[in-house]
């Protein structure tokens, strides 16, 4: 049976809630020995990504057949769980709308991995591995980026408060 087929989706699906359920498996035993929330995070896309490593030179039949216009639901809804069960065991607090940009991130620099990963012909996917470090790399700078952003905002904000009360334009 070609996975390229629309009989092939059960197949996928029932690979990805197993893949997430032994990635939660292995993860519970092992996230202690990780002091930061990235550094879990990259742990967990590690594990996750090898899950996919004995179904990897199939898989971009699998994106193919996920990426169809009648299974985008049913995709988006898998990478939407395991990037919000990962951000969860690696202890996330986050709230509003940095949760929702984290999972975004998240999202987007396991995608890309796993695609990545498709055409790695490195000893033991090494070169995927250090492109998944890239990718939580640049996670980490957009994350710092808009914390810059918004503390600058906050700042802005109080100084122009400050300036129109001192001119009397509004009140304290």
């Amino acid at each position: 049976m070609a996975l390229a087929s629309r009989d092939g989706m059960p197949l996928i699906d029932h690979f990805m809630d197993r893949a997430l359920d032994e990635t939660c498996i292995e993860a519970d035993d092992q996230l202690h020995e990780f002091d930061t929330p990235i550094d879990r995070i990259r742990f967990l896309c590690r594990v996750r990504l090898r899950q996919t490593r004995p179904y990897i030179r199939r898989w971009p039949e699998a994106a193919a057949l996920l990426a169809q216009p009648g299974n985008v639901r049913v995709a988006m809804g898998q990478l939407s769980t395991l990037v919000s069960r990962m951000w969860y065991l690696a202890g996330d607090q986050s709230t509003q709308i940095d949760w929702h940009a984290k999972r975004s991130m998240l999202a987007a620099a396991y995608v890309a991995s796993e695609l990545y990963m498709c055409e790695d012909t490195s000893t033991d996917f090494s070169a995927t591995w250090k492109f998944l470090d890239r990718r939580i790399e640049d996670m980490q700078g957009v994350e710092h980026t808009a914390t810059m952003a918004q503390t600058f905002g906050n700042q802005f904000s109080r100084n122009l408060f400050n300036i129109l009360a001192s001119r009397g334009y509004i009140s304290q």
